[in-house]
């Protein structure tokens, strides 16, 4: 079989893998925090063998085929556009950092940029989920907003480094942290990461500032993301063009030998 219809497949299983991560991209357009994904690929060579090899067994004269292979996704870790909301617990981060949260199914650590928060019965700041959102502080303990009045969150402040007053009395702050290398995190959730070893151990975010009263909303341009699929969809269209035509060369052929 010819080695062009392996190029053309490769292309379309590459194009396949673009359309899986853009459409994904365009679901979570609603998840606060949510950081887009940009696939990468590598091209692989595979050599030239048998009578095509030339004669004279020069390395530098072999030729070799070019084939598309996904190399996995690349995190846009550009800040989202800002929404005020006005309520207190929202919170959204000005460079880079994350929030930590526990996993009320798990007890999983993750963390996110989704700064949607609210009051759980025990007074704990928690996602719309009810993962615990942590504190600063060397252990995993949930911020409690405690002292603060029952009913509506309408005397809580939350400053620009993220330390908490309820009632005009510190009770906390957030825990903020940053890696060494965020691209290492892995994917948990619609807007959650985890640490890995490629990410390096969580230290303290410094250079990041919380806004109060404000939510970071998914980093998806929906125009972008469109246009990408339109692309994407001709291109496939194209290659399969290809591997039909190749196909339909080879049954030729084929059928003149035989003949």
């Amino acid at each position: 079989m010819n080695h062009e219809i392996y190029a053309a497949l490769s292309g379309a299983l590459a194009n396949d893998r673009r359309q899986e991560v853009c459409a994904n991209n365009l679901a979570n357009i609603n998840s606060g925090g949510f950081r887009r994904d940009v696939p990468l690929f590598k091209t692989v060579y595979d050599k030239v063998s048998g009578n095509n090899r030339p004669t004279d067994g020069t390395a530098a004269a072999i030729e070799h085929n070019a084939f598309a292979v996904h190399d996995g996704n690349w995190i846009d870790f550009q800040t989202g556009a800002l929404q005020e909301t006005g309520n207190p617990l929202d919170v959204a981060l000005d460079g880079t950092g994350f929030f930590a949260l526990k996993r009320a199914s798990d007890g999983t650590v993750y963390y996110t940029r989704d700064g949607h928060f609210r009051l759980n019965e025990q007074r704990e700041l928690v996602s719309i989920n009810g993962d615990q959102v942590l504190a600063a502080g060397d252990i995993e303990a949930p911020l409690v907003l405690a002292g603060a009045n029952p009913g509506p969150a309408r005397d809580i402040k939350i400053g620009k480094l993220g330390d908490v007053l309820v009632d005009g009395q510190p009770v906390g702050a957030l825990r903020l942290v940053t890696f060494p290398d965020p691209q290492g995190l892995e994917k948990s959730g619609d807007s959650g990461f985890l640490e890995t070893p490629a990410s390096g151990a969580p230290e303290v975010a410094e250079q990041v500032v919380v806004n109060q009263g404000v939510r970071e909303l998914a980093n998806v341009n929906v125009m972008e993301e469109m246009v990408s699929l339109i692309e994407i969809a001709r291109q496939y269209q194209a290659q399969q063009k290809v591997i039909t035509d190749i196909d339909e060369l080879n049954k030729q052929a084929a059928k003149g030998i035989v003949a």
